[in-house]
């Protein structure tokens, strides 16, 4: 009976453990390489690679969008789990304090980055911070982050994964 115990409590140790080794590889990208930060406030859905042999799941991915450090919001999805070398795909839904504010910046982000217009916005005061949510033996939280500049984040989330390789 006990060597049972032991053998339950290393498989799922090893299972959580495996876990989280592979959600460092997840790659999240937009639909369609289309991503531009206007499109935060429409789309709902974001794509999920998982590239490791190993599987993946998590809990919530999300990405936090800052301007000269004033959070503008915030792009959350729910849970997902991912087989190796597999795809899938998860919906998500954008926050903010105040949609309005948070449209004209991103508009105004849009067309600095597109080249279609000169304004006001230093595209240089745009960061974004990514978030993935998991867990360690279903209750130890185990969250992994990323701080991008605006354009950075752009091209990593418009660039193709390695699912579609």
């Amino acid at each position: 009976m006990v060597v049972i115990s032991i053998i339950i409590i290393a498989g799922s140790l090893g299972y959580s453990s495996v876990n989280a080794i592979s959600n460092h590889g997840l790659e999240f990208s937009w639909p369609g390489k289309s991503f531009n930060f206007l499109s935060v406030m429409t789309d709902k859905t974001v794509k999920v690679c998982n590239p490791s042999d190993l599987p993946a799941s998590f809990s919530k991915y999300s990405f936090t969008i800052f301007y000269d450090g004033k959070e503008l919001g915030t792009y959350s999805t729910g849970h997902g789990g991912l087989s190796p070398h597999s795809s899938g795909v998860v919906f998500g839904k954008f926050d903010s304090k105040d949609d309005r504010i948070a449209n004209l910046f991103f508009a105004f982000f849009d067309t600095e980055n597109g080249g279609t217009d000169v304004t006001r916005i230093n595209t240089d005061k745009i960061k974004v911070k990514t978030t993935l949510e998991s867990t360690i033996l279903w209750v130890v939280p185990h969250v992994v982050t990323h701080e991008y500049d605006g354009a950075e984040f752009v091209n990593m989330i418009n660039k193709a994964s390695n699912c579609e390789k």
